[in-house]
């Protein structure tokens, strides 16, 4: 992996199971990956408030998501369906 610009680490406690989490990137970020610390449970993935629960997509067990070439102000939200997890997220600016 080459590094082109400066890597930000976000580790996102998830206390509850089935509740909500958001994380809000540094501005200027341009890519990122998100995924559980443990790859034993599936994380739900939304790109909207409130869409965790609904409209999301499910990153399978012990799976990552990347995203790059990302222009604006992003934020994610998500959750898991397991309490006492970690997401862990990766982003460049």
């Amino acid at each position: 992996m080459v590094i082109i610009a400066r890597p930000t680490i976000e580790n996102t406690a998830m206390t509850d199971a089935n509740t909500e989490y958001s994380y809000a990137f540094p501005s200027g970020t341009t890519r990122f990956t998100i995924k559980l610390r443990n790859v034993g449970y599936p994380l739900k993935l939304a790109m909207v408030a409130s869409g965790s629960g609904t409209t999301y997509i499910n990153i399978a067990n012990g799976q990552t998501y990347r995203e790059k070439n990302i222009k604006g102000s992003i934020t994610l939200y998500f959750q898991s369906p397991r309490a006492a997890m970690t997401a862990e997220i990766l982003s460049w600016v």
